[in-house]
């Protein structure tokens, strides 16, 4: 399932690591990371962070985004049930 994040931009990076058949460096993901707000029960607000990975294709859209713009990600949600969700890379 796919689904589209709304949040506030905090960071943006990508990802690198070796190949262990050859040793060379290979590039990952690129990692959007994006802040939401929760209004709580009680009045209190709490933020929640999310790392979100993105194909490189898409790291062009988020390269002249500043921290505080507020952006959407497209991602897969999955997990047992929603109070365990977890965000994982669009297909």
């Amino acid at each position: 399932m796919n689904v589209e994040i709304t949040g506030t931009y905090k960071n943006g990076f990508g990802k690198e690591f070796k190949d262990k058949a050859t040793g060379l460096p290979v590039q990952g993901d690129y990692v959007v990371q994006i802040e939401q707000q929760k209004q709580l029960p009680n009045g209190q607000v709490q933020f929640e962070s999310y790392d979100i990975p993105v194909d490189r294709e898409q790291e062009k859209f988020f390269l002249n985004k500043k921290r505080g713009d507020t952006v959407k990600v497209l991602c897969n949600v999955y997990g047992e049930n929603f109070a365990q969700i977890k965000i994982g890379k669009a297909k």
